[in-house]
């Protein structure tokens, strides 16, 4: 069989046992936590889980998103650990192992859980608790193996993630792009706004029109 070949399936492959994930153009993996790959927008978060306002942004604007855009939106996380907060990269290795999972729901409760409880790991680091809160034991027991088994590829891929958001010149965390109809914007909040959901809701309502 055609080296070529063997290499596109290994890719299928891959892509499928690490579901739910995203390649973007630019070719990094980022972890779906709503819709699939098949909404007609992606919502792109280069985030950090260190980071407060990362933190407020899930909970005030990504979470209603999630709940009231359904598959019609594709909220997309990449990992964009800044070197400010000593416990992002590590809280970024385990949601990355946690990915190899390939349950969104999984996913979805262990940023709820990392967010919710950043205060407490943010002091020492005990990432582990919360972690071991978000899944079962058995789950917990299967993140902890991946990373210790395949600790390059999560590096490999966080560093992908942070290159990406080098790339695009990322200020800071979050940032966000909507991707839709083959066109990529970044979205840019205004410092006077307070209610950025509604700011985005609004932008996400036109471009859903737009595919009607």
């Amino acid at each position: 069989m055609p080296r070529r070949m063997l290499t596109a399936i290994f890719l299928v492959l891959f892509l499928t046992a690490y579901a739910p994930t995203a390649v973007s153009a630019d070719g990094a993996a980022g972890v779906i936590i709503g819709g699939s790959a098949e909404s007609p927008v992606k919502l792109e978060v280069f985030s950090d889980f260190e980071c407060p306002a990362c933190r407020y942004f899930f909970f005030n604007v990504i979470q209603p998103i999630l709940k009231n855009y359904n598959d019609r939106v594709c909220v997309i996380y990449y990992e964009f650990p800044l070197n400010m907060h000593p416990y992002a990269r590590p809280a970024s290795r385990y949601v990355s192992a946690a990915a190899r999972l390939g349950d969104q729901k999984k996913m979805l409760t262990l940023f709820e859980t990392l967010f919710a409880d950043q205060d407490e790991w943010a002091r020492d680091g005990n990432l582990e608790a919360s972690v071991s809160k978000a899944l079962s034991p058995e789950d917990f027991q299967k993140v902890k193996s991946v990373m210790e088994t395949e600790s390059e590829s999560i590096e490999q891929g966080i560093d992908g993630n942070i290159q990406l958001g080098v790339s695009r010149d990322i200020p800071g965390t979050p940032t966000i792009f909507l991707n839709h109809a083959g066109r990529q914007e970044r979205v840019v909040i205004p410092s006077n706004v307070s209610n950025i959901y509604m700011l985005l809701s609004w932008r996400l309502n036109g471009l859903l029109g737009q595919q009607k």
